[in-house]
């Protein structure tokens, strides 16, 4: 078995696949002046959770075999806003403003600025159907957001499974 078969069957790969389908289709996409182009940032948070997430087995409709044995939700993504600032490096000074007086202030600042447009981010994507609330945030406890990146007949399978796993 090949690396990425024994590494990446059942962590995000598919679902970044399906996220690639989800631009093709537009469904991403914005206005800008006479353009239409695609919404970078929710397409970055978007792929991030999507590579955080355990994949659907699309072709059968229903999660792999692995995950069905352990009832684990499939697309389900709770990692948080400081998960996904974290791992892109978002949160960053510039030498001069780590250096300078009041860094504490400026990267206070900077990771009020990216909490803001990862909650804009997902907000977007909330508003186009691509993620959906399932448990919400509470104090200690990030969001669940449940990842719809297929049609409708899957993304009602993967929601049906997410909910018997987590029991709600």
């Amino acid at each position: 078995m090949a690396w990425r078969e024994r590494h990446v069957e059942n962590m995000g790969y598919k679902n970044m696949q399906a996220v690639y389908d989800i631009n093709r289709a537009g469904r991403m996409a914005i206005r800008r002046g006479d353009n239409m182009t695609l919404n970078k940032n929710a397409e970055l948070v978007l792929m991030f959770m999507a590579s955080q997430t355990y994949d659907w087995d699309s072709e059968n409709n229903c999660p792999p075999k692995k995950l069905m044995d352990k009832k684990v939700p499939c697309r389900y993504y709770t990692l948080g806003w400081r998960a996904i600032s974290d791992s892109l490096g978002m949160v960053m000074l510039t030498p001069e403003q780590a250096m300078g007086g009041n860094a504490e202030a400026k990267m206070k600042t900077r990771e009020n600025s990216i909490q803001k447009s990862i909650s804009d981010a997902w907000v977007f994507l909330r508003d186009r159907g691509i993620i959906k609330t399932i448990e919400p945030a509470s104090l200690g406890k990030n969001a669940g957001f449940l990842l719809l990146l297929g049609d409708d007949a899957e993304n009602a399978a993967v929601e049906r499974w997410a909910r018997e796993c987590l029991g709600v």
